[in-house]
């Protein structure tokens, strides 16, 4: 039996802030898409008491699922202030 490949990341969205980006992770989680959320989440009480971040948080899915994904988050960006990244410079993670 072989190890199962590791997915190959893409950069799918970026939100305002760690509680947005988390209700969007959680949400893909759910609906069973692995997701994860890169960048700063700082604050004294933990990410869910810090406000906006000046760069956002980027929100990363397998490759293969960025479509499904995109559909799934785009009513939360649309009300967080999030912006759906199409690819280019903003494409695949390493």
């Amino acid at each position: 039996m072989s190890p199962q490949a590791e997915p190959r990341w893409a950069r799918l969205a970026v939100l305002p802030a760690p509680h947005a980006a988390e209700l969007a992770r959680q949400a893909l989680e759910a609906e069973g898409i692995p997701s994860a959320v890169l960048g700063d989440q700082t604050g004294i009480f933990g990410p869910g008491f810090a406000g906006a971040t000046a760069l956002g948080l980027t929100l990363l899915v397998p490759s293969d699922r960025v479509e499904e994904a995109a559909e799934l988050v785009a009513p939360m960006l649309d009300a967080f202030g999030g912006s759906l990244l199409t690819g280019g410079d903003d494409g695949p993670v390493e």
